[in-house]
């Protein structure tokens, strides 16, 4: 999980002309006495919020860093659910959900089927329950979210990786919120990630045990590791933030990591 920034992009039109009249429509409905809602997945959803969101996460999760575009067309998730919320899994649902947000583009972000649906879902924690914002009359800012929020939480300050596997960050109860809760332990997940990284272990044994008269085949590896490393920590790569985990404490020969 690395940070996300949108904030150079426009809000995308549906959210700003459909999304506010919806917005609107949802907020007399509770002033009203209603605590169900039906909600517009072709407006949250629009083909442009989707490929916005695409763009600005490379077509990476927003949780798990996994590539999606290859396998599924990814879910436009909601960071506070919008029809309800779950403190823990199996405890009851709280209803309403965060239903003002449902079209809020600061809400919005692109997840893999895996961690949204059968993971995330209606589970949002707090620290502190009671400060739960339980309609648009109350304010999101007295809330104590557990899970990470991609954006406005630096997920490094929470999350970091002892070779591929995820572990809290000096014990953040955030980070092991967030890894419990959307599963970034899972197996087939640590597997891939794992995969992955061994193309770059790879690459230092071989640095490892180049002899001293073999100085060309050396300095090629070591540029061949040294380039990895750049490709593998920019945003856009796969597990960029387990790269960047494992480069900071096994950096390439001459590298300024």
């Amino acid at each position: 999980m690395i940070r996300i920034s949108k904030a150079l992009l426009p809000v995308p039109p549906a959210l700003q002309t459909a999304g506010l009249a919806e917005k609107k429509v949802l907020e007399a409905a509770y002033d009203a006495g209603t605590r169900s809602f039906i909600f517009k997945k072709n407006i949250y959803a629009d083909k442009d919020v989707k490929n916005a969101l695409i763009a600005v996460q490379h077509y990476k999760c927003c949780f798990c860093e996994s590539k999606i575009g290859h396998i599924d067309d990814g879910d436009v998730e909601h960071f506070r659910p919008k029809a309800a919320s779950r403190q823990a899994a199996g405890a009851p649902f709280i209803q309403p959900g965060y239903y003002w947000l449902a079209y809020h583009w600061d809400n919005l972000f692109l997840a893999c089927a895996r961690c949204n649906q059968r993971h995330k879902g209606n589970l949002f924690p707090l620290q502190t329950p009671g400060t739960r914002a339980l309609s648009h009359l109350h304010s999101i800012e007295e809330e104590d979210p557990l899970f990470i929020h991609p954006e406005h939480d630096d997920p490094a300050a929470h999350l970091t990786f002892d070779n591929e596997n995820i572990i809290p960050f000096h014990n953040s109860e955030r980070g092991r919120a967030t890894i419990e809760g959307l599963r970034l332990d899972r197996t087939e997940l640590t597997q891939h990630r794992a995969e992955m990284l061994s193309v770059v272990k790879s690459l230092q044994d071989v640095i490892a045990i180049f002899p001293d008269d073999e100085p060309a085949l050396w300095q090629e590896a070591v540029r061949i590791l040294q380039l990895q490393q750049q490709l593998h920590t920019l945003e856009d790569h796969q597990y960029a933030g387990m790269f960047r985990a494992y480069f900071s404490k096994h950096p390439a020969p001459g590298s300024t990591a």
